[in-house]
Formats: structure tokens, C-alpha cells, sequence
């Protein structure tokens, strides 16, 4: 899975007008995380679109960051964030961002990129989803 990420001063606006900008070129936003920390406005999302979606984007002016996710399935309990994340710190792999994208049942998905990204799909091969990065 490929996820974009914004990062850019937050304004009143800013998420309608990300999605307004996808929209006006036939762009399906199939997630989307929008979040204000300080002053900053900070995005992540998944389109149907990603090579286009990037160039609209940047060219709208936004510095549009790219990055490869794997999909991992979880138990939804508390502690599973915390057990994925000690998996990868044990193995001494770096966690660049990590993100609830499902809940189903006693399941959930979490999109997580994880340097390096071939170590991290070996570690987690036996939980991963279709639509991780390069499946």
C-alpha cells in the first residue's frame, strides 16, 4: 500500500481543499487521517489514483511526502498497537508511521512503514493483508 502524507501550516480549509483538489481530477480519497498539531496541518491518505493524486497535489503547492506501507493484521484488544510496534523495536527496525486503516470484528488493519521495509515483511509475512507495499 502506498500512503501519501501532507504536512503544511493548518488553515481553516485545508482538508476541504486537499479533497476538493483530488476530487476536480476524478481522484477517490479512500482514506483519510487529517490532524492539527500546533500550527501545522497533518494529512495522510490513501487514493485510487496514487501517481496522479501525487502530481495534483504537488502541483496545487503541497509537499506531497510518498512512502510504502504494509497492512498488518491485528487482534482489536488493547496492547496491539504496543505489541506490533515492540515487535519491530525488538528487531531493531524503524517505525516511520503506523495507522489504524480497519476495524472488523475482533480484527483490525494497521498501516505501518517500517525501514528497513523488506525485514519488516519478513517479520510480519504470516500477518500481512493483500495491498501491502509491493504485493
Amino acid at each position: 500500500m502506498k500512503q501519501i502524507t501532507i504536512v503544511t501550516p493548518d488553515y481553516d480549509g485545508l482538508t476541504a481543499d486537499i479533497a476538493t483538489a483530488l476530487a476536480s481530477n476524478d481522484i477517490n480519497i479512500e482514506s483519510l487521517d487529517a490532524k492539527k498539531i500546533d500550527n501545522m496541518g497533518v494529512l495522510s491518505l490513501e487514493v485510487n489514483q496514487y501517481d496522479r493524486a501525487l502530481h495534483v497535489l504537488r502541483d496545487a503547492g503541497w509537499n506531497a511526502i510518498t512512502e510504502d506501507a504494509l497492512v498488518v493484521r491485528v487482534k482489536d484488544e488493547p496492547g496491539a498497537i504496543a505489541h506490533l510496534a515492540k515487535r519491530f523495536r525488538d528487531a531493531n527496525l524503524q517505525v516511520r508511521s503506523m495507522r489504524i486503516v480497519q476495524h472488523h470484528g475482533d480484527w483490525g488493519a494497521i498501516a505501518v512503514s517500517v525501514e528497513p521495509m523488506e525485514e519488516a515483511r519478513a517479520l510480519v509475512k504470516d500477518e500481512l493483508l493483500a495491498g501491502s507495499a509491493d504485493d
